[in-house]
């Protein structure tokens, strides 16, 4: 009988640590077409937060689909402040995953609608604007 404890024991393990130890597909937060590229938002959670986020930027070919490796990837962050001058998302340096995948942290002291301006190379540039909660 405890061997049969065992076996079950190890086998409900074998089965419930690697469902845990996956990593979720990133959820899409926009998607905006740029000349011959399509250019995708992701996160965790498909949302954008106040504070501290990890999110994902994907390119791709618009007609083919295929992943688009851009160069010079480079992204900026701001919210408009009626009044004042706009205020700056703090995000760090992108982080290339494979071809037409990027990734990088964004951290936001408020909450509201935030523009990403989005340029590569060559000659692409996007803008989305997304309410973080």
């Amino acid at each position: 009988m405890s061997r049969t404890l065992i076996l079950l024991a190890f086998l409900v393990m074998s089965l419930v640590l690697p469902s845990c130890s996956r990593k979720a597909d990133p959820i899409q937060i926009q998607q905006v077409q740029a000349g011959d590229y399509t250019v995708t938002l992701l996160s965790d959670t498909g949302s954008l937060k106040q504070h501290s986020n990890k999110l994902t930027l994907e390119v791709h070919n618009a007609t083919s689909n295929e992943p688009a490796n851009v160069g010079n990837v480079q992204i900026q962050s701001s919210m408009r402040m009626p009044g004042m001058g706009p205020m700056f998302g703090n995000l760090s340096s992108i982080r290339q995953l494979s071809p037409g995948t990027y990734e990088f942290d964004a951290e936001f002291s408020m909450s509201g609608q935030w523009s990403f301006l989005v340029t590569f190379d060559p000659n692409g540039r996007v803008q989305f604007n997304v309410n973080a909660q």
